[in-house]
Parts: C-alpha cells; structure tokens; sequence
C-alpha cells in the first residue's frame, strides 16, 4: 500500500483457470489491496458477509486507513466504465460534485448533431445561437464552477477529471 485513496474499484472475476479472483484496484489498475485468499480470510473472520460484500470491506479499508474516511469503493465494472466514459459521468457524485454533475449532464444533453446545437438555447450560462459548438458550453462552465478543472474533464474525460480532483483534494485536506 502506497498511500490513501478517495474512491477504489472491487474487482470480482475469475482467472485462467476459471478460479474466482478477488481484489481492490484504484482507478489507474494498480492493484492496491487483497487478494482471494485475503477476501476469503474476511469473510471468515466475519467482516465480510459474503464475497460480494462491498459495505462490509469498505468498512475494512477505511479502518486499515487505506480509504480517506469521506473515500468510496465501487464495483470495479463501474470504475472501468468510469475511466473509459469521456463525458458521461458514470462515479457516484459527493454532494460537493453533485451541482457540476448536474450542469455537465444538463450541457452534454443538449440537442447537437456533430458537436454543434440544432437549436437556440437559453442557459444560466448564456444565451446560445443554433449551431454554437457544444464544446464552447462547456468551456463557459469554467467560471461557474472554478474548482473544477473544466480544460482536463475535456481532455481526459470528465470521470477522470473528478477522480484526479478527488485524490487531490484529499491529500490537501
């Protein structure tokens, strides 16, 4: 274990051999903690209820001090899908996040054919013309919400945007 995490995914799969694997991984793949035969131990002892039990190891990783007590573990599918999803948001919001996430899903579901509006629009952001990129919405977020970092959810994704912000925030706090 490197360090804390604010948001980790469970991965439960099998291997090779069709063996069930089990195992926490933070959002760039690296394996952070446990393996089966770990997972299985917990469940013995009875902090997991089953192997499924995401309650009951978060409540181990953050007594372990391996999850910031506000940090999350997730199903890894949902954290796969995550890092790979550029502008939908697919994380659980804090309640920090949950008025950028609104703003962000309300701006990426406007009506747009090839990036551009097929309507005028009428925001708390601006006023804007049929065919105005959707990508200069969203750059006039970045006043509205200026902790968050607007260029690299553009870039990266926005999921990776929030999990960078997560962790940064973090260890600052």
């Amino acid at each position: 274990m490197s360090g804390r995490y604010m948001t980790l995914g469970y991965y439960v799969g099998f291997d090779h051999h069709f063996k069930a694997t089990y195992e926490v991984m933070d959002w760039q793949g690296q394996h952070v903690f446990g393996n089966s035969k770990e997972i299985k131990g917990l469940i013995q002892s009875g902090v997991m209820g089953h192997e499924n039990d995401i309650e009951g190891l978060t409540r181990h990783l953050l007594s372990e001090g391996i999850l910031y007590p506000r940090g999350s573990l997730i199903e890894g599918i949902t954290l796969d899908r995550a890092v790979r999803e550029p502008k939908v948001i697919e994380l659980p919001l804090y309640d920090d996040e949950k008025q950028f996430g609104m703003a962000w899903k309300a701006v990426n579901g406007l009506p747009a054919t090839s990036g551009n509006l097929t309507r005028d629009i009428k925001l708390p952001i601006g006023k804007f013309a049929s065919g105005t990129p959707v990508r200069d919405i969203i750059i006039k977020l970045g006043p509205a919400f200026p902790e968050f970092d607007i260029t690299q959810a553009m870039t990266d994704g926005v999921n990776r945007m929030l999990l960078t912000r997560r962790e940064q925030r973090a260890e600052t706090q």
